[in-house]
């Protein structure tokens, strides 16, 4: 798993950014230093920890102290923003139909898998730059900034350009999931995947900057309330 811009690609899985984890979901693993200065200062391994921690607990700002860029506030805080949003269809999905239509967004696997990478990760150090793996995947890339170590960020994401495209996709899936998410909580959608439809269609409408109608509610709205889904 690499930091990397998603590029509109469906699933929590990709769009988790390769990183982009955001609210607790079970099973954190704790820097093995500690949580703040402590892991900050510490050898890769823990500063990826805690970087993952810091994700997992939807604390942007903590992860970004622990990246190397001027971009890292807007890169992590989109990281949590995507996070949440996919958190937020997991949980209504999983609420509405089951924890088998859950599995379909793949949030809470991808972070348990992390959880469980993180475990047994090891570190590649050569001079200035760490490379932290859990077998064949590598977790982060870092680098060796003033004798402390901070994680790097792809090259996609140091651009102007691919900076913009996390935001908007970060955006696009907050905005969609505001609107989908309680039309599954109120029982608009037949299933599972007339739900994810109706989320992967306003997420590639809204990063195009459309936004299409929801399909129509199956109970008429009560007197004096909009037929239509808010926005």
């Amino acid at each position: 798993m690499r930091l990397t811009a998603s590029s509109g690609r469906w699933g929590a899985a990709a769009l988790l950014v390769a990183l982009a984890i955001g609210c607790a979901a079970g099973g954190r693993v704790a820097p093995a230093g500690g949580e703040g200065a402590a892991a900050a200062a510490g050898s890769p391994i823990e500063v990826t920890r805690a970087f993952y921690g810091a994700l997992h607990d939807g604390d942007a700002e903590r992860a970004a102290r622990l990246v190397e860029s001027p971009n890292a506030a807007t890169a992590t805080a989109s990281f949590v923003k995507l996070a949440k949003a996919y958190e937020a269809l997991e949980g209504a999905l999983r609420d509405r139909f089951g924890p088998g239509a859950a599995h379909a967004v793949g949030y809470a696997d991808r972070v348990a898998a992390e959880v469980d990478a993180l475990r047994v990760a090891e570190s590649i150090v050569k001079g200035d730059r760490a490379l932290v793996t859990a077998g064949d995947h590598t977790l982060a890339t870092l680098r060796r900034v003033d004798g402390a170590w901070r994680i790097v960020l792809e090259d996609a994401l140091t651009s102007e350009q691919g900076l913009r495209t996390l935001v908007l996709e970060a955006d696009a899936a907050r905005n969609a999931a505001e609107r989908v998410v309680p039309g599954i909580r109120s029982g608009l959608f037949d299933g599972p995947e007339d739900a994810l439809e109706a989320f992967r269609n306003e997420l590639a409408a809204r990063i195009q900057g459309e936004q299409p109608e929801l399909p129509p509610s199956p109970e008429p709205p009560a007197a004096g309330a909009p037929e239509s889904v808010p926005l």
